[in-house]
């Protein structure tokens, strides 16, 4: 009787030895798919342009690399800078990320970031917060790393262009819709605008597309393009076809929203002049040529207050708009280390009289008449 209880004893300690080492066993297990799902990752910090990035507000301690830690799919990670402006001039930041490796990660990879002032003005600092996000949906990707560069700069320049739009893993390209209810009671836009855009959205490495009535787009009550910071906007089409613009223009619209260069009408001119309102020598074209043998289109780009970068281009009328396409595509686009300015108007003429925009090398004539920094 004793020998048959010391069996049923030893049988129910190695029953509870079986089923405590089962769910070590299961804890092991979900440790070790947690280990394989989580992504190991570290991003080199360069910086240049008089700005200096370090971990404190007292910039006591510089920062050459950045520890995203463990990240699993769908993920975030807020990491917190603090970047200096070492130089005698306020400067804009600029944030971008390069040399992903594995070259495909960045399909599974979200990297935005915001700061506290929209220029840095000497000997301040400026309180950078940066966000790594992992998509829900990476597969066969162990680790990864990619370099962030902090780069201070006194304006902007088409030269950037790259740089900020077609690298940049946030860009947007949103299209000014056809539809007759809209933001701003903007009209509905022409499908030259859309045409246009195409010489932009081919050199773009990644991009979202959407339609200004679109909410996740486009603010439907002001016209203001939505996006992360450092997120990059592209938009074609002027204001009246495209709340993006007319927000950018807009007399109401907070200062540090507000695009460099405006449309304006002067009795039968159409004009581009300055934000404050002064007139740019040049910039101005009969009503009745548009649209027939001349035009003139403005290419511009700028941040907003959140940090954006926005790149807009239209013309006075479609063949303008389209011209503004071509003209990027095969002028500025091949020479961008030779546009140092923010912004550049032109006049389109249609020398060879075919009625078709044609390039600068097909025919027609393209006159510069004026480019400045914003």
């Amino acid at each position: 009787m004793m020998h048959q209880e010391k069996s049923r004893l030893k049988l129910k300690k190695s029953l509870a030895l079986a089923l405590m080492l089962a769910v070590l066993g299961i804890v092991s297990t979900v440790g070790f798919l947690r280990l394989r799902n989580s992504f190991p990752n570290v991003s080199a910090v360069e910086a240049s342009g008089n700005v200096i990035v370090y971990w404190d507000e007292n910039c006591s301690q510089k920062v050459n690399s950045i520890y995203w830690g463990g990240l699993s799919p769908g993920e975030a990670r807020h990491v917190t800078v603090f970047v200096r402006n070492e130089g005698t001039d306020s400067c804009l930041l600029l944030l971008k990320p390069t040399s992903w490796n594995p070259p495909e990660v960045y399909q599974y990879l979200s990297f935005s970031w915001s700061y506290n002032a929209n220029k840095i003005e000497a000997g301040n600092v400026a309180k950078v917060t940066q966000v790594l996000k992992v998509s829900p949906s990476i597969k066969e990707i162990s680790s990864f790393s990619f370099s962030i560069i902090y780069e201070g700069k006194t304006h902007l320049a088409l030269s950037d262009f790259n740089a900020l739009f077609a690298e940049n893993p946030n860009s947007r390209m949103i299209y000014p819709s056809d539809a007759s209810n809209k933001p701003l009671n903007c009209a509905p836009a022409m499908a030259s605008d859309w045409t246009a855009s195409a010489f932009i959205y081919t050199k773009l490495a990644w991009v979202t597309e959407g339609l200004d009535t679109d909410a996740e787009f486009v603010n439907q009550t002001t016209g203001k393009p939505k996006g992360n910071s450092g997120a990059a906007i592209v938009s074609f089409g002027g204001p009246c076809v495209n709340p993006i613009v007319k927000y950018a223009e807009s007399a109401d619209t907070p200062q540090v929203d507000k695009a460099p260069i405006k449309f304006h009408v002067q009795g039968q001119l159409y004009q581009f002049i300055h934000q404050n309102g002064s007139n740019i020598e040049g910039a101005e074209l009969p009503i009745t040529v548009i649209n027939n043998d001349r035009d003139m289109f403005l290419i511009e780009i700028f941040t907003d207050g959140e940090g954006k970068y926005i790149m807009l281009c239209y013309g006075f009328g479609w063949k303008g708009t389209y011209a503004a396409g071509k003209y990027f595509h095969t002028t500025i686009y091949p020479n961008l280390e030779l546009h140092n300015e923010s912004w550049i108007i032109v006049k389109w003429e249609d020398t060879n009289q075919n009625g078709f925009v044609n390039t600068p090398g097909e025919g027609d004539t393209y006159t510069i008449i004026s480019k400045g920094n914003w």
